[in-house]
């Protein structure tokens, strides 16, 4: 016999919303917007590990300053930050189905000074929560943050936060799952479909001409789809380019 649900037990309309967009370029949206209402997240960051040694950004998201994420997400990546992060050693090595929750507590001392000052105390960052996830394919890295104040009090119940760090990593994990061509495209989901021929050809090497030949577009349009999806990225060359999506 089934165990009986509690009277009150029922999915959020926001959580519903998350499901039905798995796999979608509209996904990311409702999620964020689930994240920021229900728990408070002023921040989010989701970065993929696949071999044990390089990341890659997948989602970056500052609610109330639109460039921050950017910015530490490139520094995160390019300047290969991450082998200071005392998380990374969980991430290279997590095992494929396995889920760890940690608190911003439990390893601030581990931290050195430098990493703290840049990834905390200049963007004023008081909590994080890390949720890492292992599958066969690779490690995904999910990091909320709050500025305002620490996470509420729901989150000094292990169970609940245990439980919450599962949904959103599978979340994340379904959605690239259903649609890998979403994951390797990284920060690149958000632009249109014009943009992100333009970026990915740019992160093959290509040049404005060579770019126009292949899409049969004027060299001029090239430039224009570029400057709009730099814009939208909050970067302003290649360089950058290749360091959110490399």
């Amino acid at each position: 016999m089934p165990s009986q649900m509690t009277p009150d037990w029922s999915p959020s309309s926001q959580v519903l919303q998350v499901l039905e967009q798995l796999g979608t370029h509209s996904f990311y949206d409702v999620f964020l917007d689930w994240l920021h209402e229900e728990f408070g997240t002023e921040q989010c960051m989701v970065f993929y590990c696949a071999d044990g040694h390089q990341v890659s950004t997948l989602l970056f998201k500052d609610y109330a300053r639109e460039a921050s994420a950017r910015q530490l997400a490139e520094a995160y990546v390019e300047e290969r930050h991450y082998l200071q992060d005392p998380n990374f050693s969980i991430l290279k090595t997590i095992a494929p189905g396995e889920v760890q929750v940690v608190r911003f507590d439990s390893v601030s001392s581990d931290m050195g000074l430098h990493y703290r000052k840049a990834f905390f105390e200049s963007p004023g960052f008081l909590d994080k929560l890390a949720i890492i996830r292992g599958t066969e394919a690779g490690n995904y890295y999910v990091n909320l943050y709050r500025r305002s104040s620490r996470f509420d009090s729901r989150f000094d119940d292990h169970d609940f936060t245990r439980r919450v760090g599962a949904l959103i990593s599978v979340l994340i994990y379904k959605h690239f799952a259903l649609n890998e061509r979403l994951r390797l495209e990284g920060p690149l989901a958000f632009l249109s479909e014009r943009e992100q021929q333009v970026c990915r050809a740019v992160l093959r090497g290509k040049k404005n001409e060579a770019i126009a030949a292949e899409l049969d577009i004027a060299a001029s349009s090239v430039i224009t789809y570029r400057k709009r999806a730099y814009e939208k990225l909050g970067i302003t060359s290649r360089a950058q380019l290749f360091a959110l999506c490399t």
